[in-house]
């Protein structure tokens, strides 16, 4: 593969008084570099490139260019000369403050105009507005008996509505409401400033307040849970449907069977979420406190329902090897908000029965622990949360088993992005490896709050830098925002007005190229893995979106005080 002189940067911006990286192929190292004002040329900073790295996810060599001492707000482009005498110009360089509203509003907004069985009306971009759709009664799968499920967010690029997904989304975005530091919502306290408050002005009658959002969500979450407190997995037609919009999709709706994961996280995200409610509606709040119990009861006394897709049903699997980590978690919401120590040692119990597994070679993924924040594996929520509440948790070695695995697996996080090319934690670049870039900040982010090391936070911020530029497909990975933006997102009502809805998170780079689009057009050209995408309708391994991709980054974003 040919190296060719090219320069990446974060497309949005760069925070004022904050670390600024870009970063550079073609280089040797030592090179000069210069900041010139896109207005008038003047060079107004010059540094040198750092030496290179390289690693088996960029493969080729990376030079880290460092500009963080320069703190004067503008518009700047970085040029420099390589000892060939080629010369590279970035693309813009935006220094400032506010720099994030807009996309940061964008993100969230993506939630509202996601919403399933209600009419949606698009104040901002009015385009993506839909009417009620999947309103009908969705039949449970393996009876004639029909139920009534509408509401919550369509998943993905398909217009499915699955519990493990759900759950997560509702976590992060709760998460972010938290680091908003604000009385409603992270997007009420940047309605001050322009770029959101002109969007808000807009409309009255859409809120864009995270609480209101997150509510519908929950509502429909409710709808999911049967009498005995087990809860359906998902609901969906029994195919995908082509890219049509989702007021189009007429097939019948089928509830598919409970799952021991869906009711876990179930458990653990109403649990959670039920505090945020309390002052507002008791009893809303009331009642997800309920919910989640009844869900944990049912947990207790019944067997593992691991889910698989019935033999007529061929729509997102979610499936799991384990549900021990959704459990895990459950018990670590429910100990937040009740203090019942019996949740503690239940917790431990069926952490150590996975942690105390011999490892199988032949699937070297079962049986591993470790925390993270993704939809598959979600200890990590669990041990925030008890460590969050760890002033109450009776048995200290408990603590600081917690407190030892979540800063050895961010420490693990931490020497990656040290030796990484361009600054991620990826060593492996699965399908949805830009939420998973996301999901690994946000357990940085934990291990900064727990010690108050930098290193953590600089590590986190990274992370955004890389989704938003500073990768060598030179994208900014957020739909409808930076100088190169993904246009083709597999995303139906995308594909099916031609044009790309703004403020979607796309998966990304996927060095399994399971699709076809990704086989033929990538296949051949034996790409290193942050290489493997593809901006293509088609492309849902590479170039997919999830509301868990979002939220995520919401989280991140707001942790990082961007807005």
């Amino acid at each position: 593969m040919e190296i060719k002189l090219a320069l990446f940067v974060n497309q949005i911006g760069y925070v004022l008084d904050g670390t600024k990286f870009a970063y550079a192929t073609g280089l040797a190292g030592g090179e000069s570099f210069e900041l010139c004002s896109k207005a008038d040329g003047a060079v107004v900073f010059t540094g040198q490139s750092n030496p290179p790295i390289t690693d088996r996810v960029a493969g080729e060599p990376v030079c880290c260019l460092d500009f963080s001492s320069f703190k004067t707000a503008g518009t700047y482009f970085i040029r420099v000369t390589a000892k060939d005498g080629k010369t590279a110009q970035s693309e813009p360089v935006n220094i400032g403050t506010g720099l994030y509203d807009d996309i940061y509003f964008s993100i969230l907004y993506y939630f509202y105009l996601s919403r399933c069985g209600q009419d949606t009306v698009d104040n901002k971009f009015n385009k993506w507005g839909h009417p009620a759709c999947h309103a009908t009664p969705a039949v449970i799968y393996g009876t004639d008996v029909k139920k009534e499920v509408n509401g919550g967010w369509h998943d993905a690029g398909d217009y499915g509505r699955y519990i493990v997904a759900a759950s997560k989304a509702v976590m992060d975005l709760l998460m972010a409401y938290e680091a908003g530091n604000c009385e409603r919502s992270a997007v009420t306290r940047h309605c001050k400033r322009s770029a959101v408050t002109r969007h808000c002005e807009r409309s009255a009658a859409i809120s864009f307040d995270i609480l209101a959002e997150v509510r519908f969500e929950l509502e429909w979450m409710l709808k999911m849970q049967r009498p005995d407190g087990g809860v359906f997995h998902k609901v969906s037609c029994y195919h995908f449907c082509g890219f049509i919009n989702p007021q189009d999709e007429k097939d019948e709706l089928v509830i598919s069977p409970v799952s021991s994961t869906a009711t876990a996280d179930f458990a653990g995200c109403l649990a959670f979420a039920s505090e945020f409610y309390k002052s507002s509606d008791p009893a809303f709040a009331k009642s997800l406190m309920n919910a989640a119990l009844k869900a944990w009861k049912y947990l207790e006394t019944h067997d593992d329902e691991l889910f698989k897709n019935p033999p007529e049903i061929t729509t997102g699997g979610y499936g799991d090897w384990s549900s021990a980590d959704e459990r895990y978690f459950a018990c670590a919401a429910l100990f937040l908000r009740t203090g019942d120590q019996t949740y503690v040692s239940r917790a431990m119990e069926i952490r150590n029965s996975i942690i105390d597994k011999p490892d199988n070679p032949d699937f070297p993924w079962i049986n591993k622990w470790h925390e993270g924040f993704g939809w598959g594996m979600v200890a990590g929520y669990g041990t925030e949360l008890f460590l969050r509440a760890k002033d109450k948790i009776n048995d200290d070695s408990v603590v600081q088993t917690l407190t030892n695995s979540i800063l050895s697996h961010a420490d693990k996080l931490l020497d990656r992005v040290n030796k990484a090319s361009f600054g991620t934690v990826l060593d492996k670049v699965h399908w949805g490896s830009c939420g998973h870039v996301c999901d690994d900040a946000h357990s940085l982010l934990v291990a900064y709050d727990l010690t108050g090391r930098t290193e953590y936070y600089e590590a986190a911020k990274k992370q955004i830098d890389y989704v938003l530029g500073c990768n060598p497909n030179n994208v900014c990975y957020v739909t409808g925002f930076g100088a190169n933006t993904v246009k083709y997102p597999h995303h139906r009502p995308s594909a099916t007005l031609g044009d790309a809805m703004p403020g979607m998170l796309s998966g990304g780079p996927c060095e399994g190229l399971y699709d076809a689009a990704a086989k033929e057009k990538l296949g051949p050209l034996n790409l290193p893995p942050l290489r493997c995408f593809i901006d293509d309708w088609a492309s849902y391994s590479t170039n997919e979106i999830a509301i868990y991709w979002n939220s995520t980054l919401v989280y991140v974003a707001s942790k990082l005080k961007l807005v």
